[in-house]
């Protein structure tokens, strides 16, 4: 026969129905959960940012620059060498909305990554960078990118930056395989509804399980 449920386990089952709840209310406050909304307008960002002449378009090109990378989540390089802005343009076309492709000065993006979680990419500003900058859609960002790359004969990506870590290419490539918010948005909801049935089950065997061992607990010893 198969083995009695134990009151644990039912108190698991609850646990884990209250933490899933939980989770998902906090998702979808949060803003991250599926988003049925039209996609908003990619912005209109230049090919290029560099530092200007004058002391005031130097500090309105890191501000703007500091603003941009304060909406990011992630952010990887490729070299730029070889790859014509007609190149850009059709990478920045293909890319989900949310990501572009820019072309940062070294000195400008350690200038404004200074003091923040983008610290991390100086080891990959060294040569001439593109550089891909990812609001939302990380695993589409990448899937994007590799396209273009293979479709184009580029190089491939050499680096990234998420939550002040700093990855290889095979870093990269690892964190483009991990679900996108709507499939893990998707797998909670799958959970919810499995663990009330399966509570069910476990509360309806319950009365049924009681009534045989107050049974046991009185048939007279022979």
């Amino acid at each position: 026969p198969p083995a009695p449920h134990r009151p644990e386990s039912m108190m698991r089952c609850v646990l884990i129905a209250a933490m899933a709840v939980s989770a998902v209310e906090a998702f979808v406050s949060s803003g991250a959960g599926l988003n049925l909304a039209a996609p908003k307008a990619r912005a209109s960002t230049p090919l290029s940012v560099r530092m200007g002449k004058s002391a005031a378009q130097k500090a309105e090109v890191l501000s703007a620059l500091n603003d941009r990378l304060s909406s990011a989540q992630f952010m990887f390089n490729t070299e730029l060498e070889g790859i014509t802005v007609k190149e850009i343009s059709q990478l920045r076309t293909s890319l989900p909305a949310g990501s572009q492709a820019m072309v940062i000065k070294n000195t400008l993006l350690k200038k404004a990554a200074e003091g923040t979680p983008w610290e991390a990419c100086e080891p990959l500003a060294k040569q001439s960078n593109l550089w891909i900058v990812v609001d939302e859609d990380v695993k589409g960002t990448i899937t994007a990118f590799k396209k273009w790359s293979k479709e184009a004969k580029k190089e491939d990506v050499q680096g990234g930056v998420l939550e002040g870590n700093m990855y290889d290419a095979k870093g990269v490539e690892a964190i483009g395989q991990l679900p996108t918010k709507q499939e893990l948005y998707a797998q909670i909801a799958g959970s919810i509804q499995a663990v009330p049935s399966k509570l069910a089950g476990t509360v309806k065997e319950i009365p049924q399980k009681t009534s045989r061992a107050i049974k046991l607990a009185f048939v007279p010893d022979e």
